[in-house]
């Protein structure tokens, strides 16, 4: 069923509930879109300040004296969190498509899934951990409200659940798994990170490969290509830092990134939380009858 009938079919379902349509959509124009995106994560640190390997499988990883395992992991992950999409610009002029809460509109979501696979510090003064990682997963949703970050890591609902996100009325626009291929000569990695351990600041890189979600025709392009020459549909890069509203709420890092998507034919795909806030309300006036 192709976008155009979907948006039809939900905004159909609104007005018949008695709610209202939005004032617009999100135009999705050819070309290549950045998604900006604001994040917490909870992650694996203190692998320790020595130089040199620390290890080279996820088991061996997990074996590290002394780490700090990530807060309420789950499955043996090391990182997992929380994001919101704050605008869809174009890249080649500038054009912004989607802001968020423009229309009462939101786009959240969550990753998790990640397991440090290799570790290595560098550096004496001012040590220096890289990370790479397999596995994991990303999923958005465009809800009526935005994410909350003051729940910490304790506001996650099993695997792939968090409190005010996937608990609220949603749609899944997309999901993805992390790509094999981030690091080049070593295809086997799907997510690299590295930070000063002083700070605990500093990047990452994934590609993302769709799997699902309203939008994953127009996302599922293969069009951005890793170091080994594979092809993926998204490249996610973050910086990330540990500050006072990230460590107080429980997370190890808040963070700020985009995901690069090339989209080969225009489209137009209403945003399909249509009509979130009067749905709210009628479930608010049928709890008080």
């Amino acid at each position: 069923m192709n976008m155009k009938k979907i948006s039809g079919i939900v905004a159909g379902v609104a007005l018949a509930a008695g709610l209202s349509a939005p004032a617009s959509a999100v135009t999705l124009v050819a070309g290549d879109l950045k998604i900006t995106i604001n994040a917490f994560d909870a992650g694996t640190i203190r692998y320790g300040d020595t130089t040199g390997v620390k290890c080279t499988s996820v088991a061996a990883c997990n074996a590290v004296p002394g780490i700090q395992q990530a807060p309420n992991s789950q499955s043996g992950e090391d990182t997992w969190g929380i994001f919101s999409v704050q605008s869809i610009s174009r890249v080649s002029d500038g054009s912004l498509i989607f802001t968020a809460g423009q229309n009462g509109e939101y786009m959240t979501g969550m990753f998790g899934g990640i397991r440090d696979t290799y570790v290595e510090v560098t550096g004496s003064l001012t040590p220096q951990t890289l990370a790479l990682g397999t596995g994991g997963w990303l999923n958005m949703y465009l809800t009526g409200q935005n994410y909350n970050s003051s729940y910490g890591p304790d506001g996650r609902i099993g695997d792939q659940g968090y409190t005010g996100i996937t608990d609220i009325p949603g749609t899944l626009a997309l999901s993805a798994v992390f790509g094999e291929g981030v690091l080049g000569g070593f295809p086997e990695y799907t997510y690299t990170t590295s930070y000063a351990n002083n700070t605990i600041s500093g990047g990452s890189q994934a590609y993302l490969d769709v799997t699902g979600g309203s939008w994953a025709r127009m996302f599922d392009t293969n069009m951005q290509f890793d170091p080994n020459g594979m092809a993926h549909d998204m490249f996610l890069k973050v910086t990330y830092g540990q500050t006072g509203q990230s460590a107080e709420a429980g997370w190890t890092v808040d963070a700020s990134g985009d995901v690069m998507a090339k989209v080969p034919e225009p489209g137009s795909l209403a945003l399909l939380g249509l009509g979130f806030a009067g749905l709210a309300g009628l479930r608010r006036r049928r709890a008080a009858k």
